[in-house]
């Protein structure tokens, strides 16, 4: 999980210009309402937002809520958040989608 974390990490810089990466502890008492609200139970997780807006995308799974696990390399994690243009999630939510597909197999 710390692979996964240091990968974000390391990618904010690359993505500063459309996106912010925070990482969030689960541990905090102020972040328990956002566990249940998005029934997070797996760990790590990604959700993604814009402009305060939940942004949802569609992976194949049941679930559109969130990214479940670490993405495979740096580079996955910009497809999904940037280069793919008619399934990014910055694309998407320019256009006014709340829900994208997901770029990655």
């Amino acid at each position: 999980m710390y692979a996964f974390m240091w990968q974000l990490l390391k990618t904010s810089r690359e993505v500063s210009r459309f996106a912010s990466v925070a990482l969030v502890g689960v541990d905090s008492q102020d972040v328990q309402v956002y566990l249940k609200y998005f029934d997070i139970t797996l760990l790590p997780s990604t959700i993604f937002f814009f402009n305060a807006h939940h942004m949802k995308m569609d992976s194949g799974s049941a679930d559109h809520t969130k990214w479940v696990g670490g993405f495979y390399t740096k580079q996955d994690f910009i497809d999904v958040v940037e280069l793919f243009p008619f399934f990014s999630i910055f694309r998407g939510a320019m256009k006014g989608k709340l829900i994208v597909n997901c770029p990655l197999p």
